[in-house]
């Protein structure tokens, strides 16, 4: 009992430091306007259809203002970002699909594209959810990156709000290999 309870602690010894260490050494968020608190698409460059899309209070993640898509066609916003080729980015967004009063949330899709190459997100006739976070460690491959959200809704929205890029300190990053490693050996005493 002792030992188990001697890694545990050790465990969430390592995670508190891990997310001190990431709090005070993570690189400023790159992406201007990330959570539309500026009550408009500024920063963003709007393509596609853009009916039916905006920045309003009526359904931010966090904060006064929060974005909505609900075009008949693809139609999205883009920002060029300021990277360094070689480094990973820690990307992150809070992501939430309506459905209207009917409780119809289909036909829609959504994508998400970090540098132009293949999609690293794509929901399609999704149903209603909450908003919910997603998160993803990407690498920049030159000294801009594009960073493009691309959506269709018929008959409601999609609500986008807290878009981050952030580059963790390298010893942020040996952390979290430990206190997962630690976490792991915790988890492996216990079962034996």
């Amino acid at each position: 009992m002792h030992i188990r309870t001697s890694h545990s602690l050790a465990g969430c010894l390592m995670a508190g430091a891990l997310a001190a260490s990431v709090a005070a050494y993570a690189v400023p968020n790159s992406v201007s306007n990330g959570g539309f608190e500026t009550g408009d698409f500024t920063g963003w460059t709007q393509f596609g259809d853009t009916s039916f899309s905006g920045v309003d209070t009526f359904a931010p993640q966090a904060g006064t203002y929060g974005a909505f898509f609900g075009p008949s066609n693809a139609g999205g916003i883009s920002q060029t970002l300021a990277t360094t080729g070689g480094r990973s980015y820690l990307v992150e967004f809070w992501l939430q699909n309506e459905a209207d009063v009917h409780s119809t949330a289909t036909p829609n899709s959504f994508t998400f594209n970090w540098d132009g190459g293949p999609t690293e997100m794509v929901l399609a006739d999704a149903p209603a959810f909450g908003y919910t976070h997603h998160s993803f460690v990407l690498p920049a491959t030159s000294a801009t990156t594009n960073l493009s959200f691309a959506f269709e809704h018929v008959p409601a929205f999609w609500d986008l709000d807290s878009v981050s890029a952030t580059v963790p300190e390298p010893g942020s990053l040996a952390l979290v290999a430990l206190a997962g490693s630690l976490v792991a050996l915790a988890r492996r005493r216990r079962a034996a």
